[in-house]
């Protein structure tokens, strides 16, 4: 059962921004890092935020996040052209499987979001660390 439900359009937009979620980013040549989870366009200042969100093992938080970052340079430099956007950055948010959080004040920052993001992404984040499958037995495993 997730955390929160709740079930986003692929496309939300207004005025002033564009907001993709989880959808394929249709470029002048072939990429295969071309969706991430979320995409945030800021017609204001004409800039592009991608954001893409994992889960790894505490031992790989800044692993992890060198690699969503170096996974979609070759996306930002298309969607910079492309879109004749100032400027495209991505956002990775790694969040460990025990809540821990990589570089996340910053990040968070970049987004406009306050401190009190970092709590709920690990609230939301501990539940799911509690039930993981076993592979020695197969069976789902729960911790309390």
């Amino acid at each position: 059962m997730p955390y929160y439900r709740y079930d986003p359009a692929s496309v939300l937009e207004n005025s002033s921004a564009l907001l993709y979620w989880d959808r394929t980013i249709i470029t002048d040549r072939y990429i295969t890092a071309n969706r991430p989870d979320i995409v945030v366009v800021d017609r204001s200042v004409r800039c592009v935020v991608i954001v893409d969100i994992t889960i790894p093992h505490d031992d790989n938080l800044v692993k992890a996040e060198k690699e969503k970052v170096s996974k979609y340079l070759d996306l930002v430099h298309e969607i910079t052209a492309m879109w004749n956007v100032e400027s495209t950055v991505v956002v990775p948010i790694v969040v460990s499987v025990n809540g821990l959080l990589a570089k996340s004040e910053k990040d968070l920052k970049k987004l406009s979001l306050g401190c009190w993001v970092k709590s709920q992404i690990q609230k939301a984040e501990v539940p799911v660390a509690r039930e993981f499958k076993s592979p020695a037995s197969g069976r789902w495993m729960f911790f309390l």
